[in-house]
Parts: structure tokens; sequence; C-alpha cells
């Protein structure tokens, strides 16, 4: 996994994840298109000034994404990753 600095990267990585899970017909691709038309909306929220403080709310996005990707790409290694992650991620 790259680096995740910035919304824009968080958006990079679910597109990665979604092009694989369509490659793999995996369907935890699902989670990651709803994951990224989320995240778009809240990236053209700080856009748009609706937050108070964009910078604040993309270090929150990119820190709460980091849990799921860390999380998904640990799963897809074939690492241990907590009982809920785990079931959230069987199929």
């Amino acid at each position: 996994m790259k680096p995740i600095h910035t919304i824009d990267d968080v958006i990079a990585t679910l597109e990665d994840i979604i092009t694989q899970s369509k490659t793999n017909n995996n369907p935890l691709g699902y989670f990651a298109t709803l994951y990224k038309k989320v995240t778009i909306k809240v990236k053209e929220g700080i856009e748009n000034n609706f937050f108070d403080d964009g910078p604040r709310m993309e270090r929150l996005d990119v820190i709460f994404a980091k849990r799921y990707l860390d999380a998904y790409f640990e799963y897809m290694d074939h690492k241990k990753v907590t009982a809920s992650w785990e079931k959230a991620f069987e199929f």
C-alpha cells in the first residue's frame, strides 16, 4: 500500500481496491465503492467550505480511512485482523 497522507491518496487507494475487486470478482469492492463515494463528497465539502475547518476534516477523513485500509490490506495479506474487521471482510 502506498503512503496515505491526503484525501486524494485515500480516493486513489480505494480506486485501486475497486479495480482489483472487479478483476478478481471480489465482493469486498462493494464497500470500497461506497466508501469512495462518501470520501468524494467529503472532499467536495472541504473544497466548498462546507466544514468549519477543512484541513481538520481532511485529517479526520485520512485517519479514519487508514483504519479501514490498513485492515483491508492486512486481511488480503492473510495477516491477523481484529474480530470486527474479520467479520466485516468475510463473505
